[in-house]
């Protein structure tokens, strides 16, 4: 198993313009906490700007590819949209993230992808880092780290979360790949961001 090494990680870069006058934790819990904040941007310095920031864990999200070169997708209930979403399998990051490295992301990935689809990299398989992505940057500090794994192979039986429902995994091809997105019966940002970041590197 090969794992890419020293990728970039995501933080928030605090450039000469950005000055947080006031923050203020309206809410808190250990998936999601809102503050309220003035902030004094680069191109705004005479007059704070009030915002509610909603804060996430990082995430991780995984294209997994097998040496067929088949696209593994989950279909999963997502309660906030009363839809069941086909999606590439993704999960959060369990530490600070002042604390992530790239170690610990990359282990997340594998950890997921084999949670949710019963997958895992087969002999000789690589983790290929494709950066990462902002999913909803207008209210959330949330950032997803984006990975390709393969080739991948059944390992196990799926074993998600107790809140997740997850219909069984499911092998489709480019070609059916990207008939979905034109068709919108994929409609996630961390699928659409992972199949954009896949295409742009000529890997899809």
């Amino acid at each position: 198993m090969k794992v890419t090494e020293g990728f970039p990680l995501f933080h928030q870069q605090q450039p000469s313009g950005w000055q947080c006058l006031r923050e203020v934790r309206v809410y808190d819990n250990p998936h999601v906490s809102v503050d309220r904040v003035e902030m004094l941007t680069p191109n705004r310095r005479d007059q704070a700007v009030p915002w509610l920031v909603v804060k996430r864990k990082a995430a991780v999200a995984i294209a997994p590819v097998t040496a067929s070169g088949d696209w593994v997708l989950i279909e999963q209930e997502r309660i906030p949209v009363q839809q069941s979403c086909l999606e590439f399998p993704a999960g959060q990051i369990d530490c600070p993230v002042s604390e992530i490295t790239c170690e610990i992301a990359a282990a997340t990935a594998l950890r997921e992808l084999q949670e949710e689809t019963g997958y895992g990299l087969a002999p000789g398989g690589t983790l290929e880092s494709l950066g990462w992505f902002l999913p909803s940057q207008g209210f959330t500090d949330e950032h997803v780290y984006l990975f390709k794994a393969e080739p991948v192979c059944v390992v196990s039986r799926p074993e998600p979360d107790g809140s997740e429902h997850i219909s069984p995994a499911r092998q489709v091809s480019s070609k059916e790949l990207r008939r979905m997105i034109a068709a919108h019966e994929i409609t996630n940002a961390l699928t659409l961001a992972l199949y954009a970041r896949l295409a742009a590197k000529g890997e899809i």
